[in-house]
């Protein structure tokens, strides 16, 4: 009798040692680790199409599809044009392959292609997050809760006086992207010209980095916002400005960060700072629509908008995906993953394993959401996290305050974001109705 390891594949006898050289019967052996076979040889539910690398449509809301992996393929392979995808989906699996950086590599592409801290690992990752940390400490952000709460109502009120609208161009898009200009004092005067730049830069990310379809404009558009950056880094600078921008400015004329990692550094803080928020804002209006008690639960709860946005984080978080590359072996929920293989952690589904979450698809105000993903973990915990909770606190106060009523436009059914980033999910396009709680009350005076 033999026994094969695993992880190593070598072969030995019952007692543990390897059968002499000369036994041909039980030469030791390298044997390559059994595969699980690919989603697409898998038997999905009828409706339920194989989840698949890139996007093609289907996955634009992908729950039903964690829900089924979660249980049937914990450990799931992917095939793409390039190489295999391995998704881990359960929580306390995803929970160890973020506490496990050494073997969980974030720098999928080397080199390096951009710095963007989630494709760096240590000890680069922690010089440069060390940069621009202390501006997103909840004490500094704290600095910035009047202006967004000026612009969140402002915008609401827009949308009130319309009865409604698409809230992701409405309202989100500008809170957020006003919110991350302010910290970085980046004019955003033409917030199109902005938009257009950070979505194209998140498009050749992805196309370096994930092997995501790019958009034929990315690399392009992405040097022209580099060059912006730098021409705003000069002005900041000059003026021995304090925001994250100047600070970043300093450590580059210090010589402390290259020209090149300036540039990327700012645009990195940027795109994260507005496009993930974005979608947590737009959220918000979507769990009030599909929960009409929400808004009165919120408003009359204590503590109750803090508790929305960490159940909004578990429950409909922004980062789906989070990419790894294996250093070695490892053995996921009974699957050995080897060596250099392309991960996708995947947090979002892990907020909805109900090992961790019981009902993990009813959002719950009450709920315990100690230690949800929603924001990251370990050492590439999401930065700007105070930012979006700050953003997504003062979104759920106003809508409890002054709506009495969010609903979904029947006639405008939701836009996905698609993938190019590989990264978030969420919707593009999302129109709502909404009715001004102070005129529905004043008309039963």
């Amino acid at each position: 009798m033999t026994i094969t390891c695993p992880l190593t594949g070598a072969t030995a006898d019952a007692a543990g040692a390897a059968p002499s050289a000369g036994d041909q019967a039980g030469v030791v052996r390298q044997t390559e680790p059994t595969l699980p076979p690919y989603s697409h040889e898998l038997d999905w539910p009828d409706g339920l199409e194989p989840f698949k690398v890139v996007d093609d449509g289907s996955q634009g809301d992908p729950y039903a599809h964690y829900a089924w992996m979660l249980e049937n393929a914990p450990v799931l392979r992917a095939a793409s044009a390039t190489t295999d995808v391995w998704f881990i989906s359960r929580f306390e699996d995803v929970r160890k392959a973020l506490r496990a950086p050494k073997v969980f590599s974030s720098e999928v592409v080397k080199p390096v292609p951009l710095t963007f801290l989630t494709l760096i690992d240590a000890p680069d990752h922690a010089r440069l997050r060390q940069i621009v940390a202390k501006a997103f400490t909840p004490k500094a952000i704290g600095l910035f809760e009047d202006r967004i709460r000026e612009t969140a109502t402002r915008l609401l009120d827009g949308l009130i006086a319309r009865g409604g609208g698409d809230v992701v161009e409405e309202y989100a898009i500008p809170l957020s992207m006003s919110t991350i200009s302010a910290l970085l004092d980046v004019p955003a005067e033409d917030f199109d010209k902005m938009k257009f730049w950070s979505d194209e830069t998140f498009s050749y990310f992805g196309r370096l980095a994930r092997n995501a379809p790019g958009t034929g404009t990315d690399e392009e558009s992405a040097n022209a916002f580099f060059a912006y950056l730098k021409d705003t880094m000069e002005r900041l600078h000059a003026a021995g400005n304090e925001s994250v921008g100047g600070q970043i400015a300093r450590m580059w004329k210090d010589g402390q960060l290259s020209e090149k990692e300036a540039k990327e550094l700012c645009a990195f803080v940027f795109i994260a700072g507005h496009d993930t928020t974005t979608i947590l804002l737009a959220n918000a209006f979507r769990v009030c629509a599909e929960n009409p008690q929400l808004l009165a639960q919120v408003r009359e709860t204590p503590s109750g908008a803090e508790k929305f946005v960490e159940e909004l984080a578990r429950f409909r978080g922004t980062v789906q995906r989070v990419s790894r590359v294996t250093t070695e072996d490892v053995e996921v929920a009974g699957v050995v993953v080897p060596a250099g293989s392309i991960v996708r952690l995947m947090p979002a589904a892990a907020n909805h394993d109900p090992r961790k979450y019981p009902n993990p698809d009813v959002f719950d105000l009450d709920r315990d959401t100690s230690g949800h993903m929603g924001f990251g973990h370990g050492v590439h915990a999401c930065l700007g996290a105070p930012l979006a909770r700050l953003e997504t606190v003062v979104t759920a106060e106003l809508l409890s305050q002054r709506l009495a009523g969010v609903a979904l436009d029947p006639a405008h059914p939701i836009e996905y974001v698609r993938g190019n980033n590989l990264t978030n999910s969420g919707p593009e396009r999302l129109v709502v109705s909404v009715e001004g709680r102070n005129t529905v009350e004043g008309s039963h005076e």
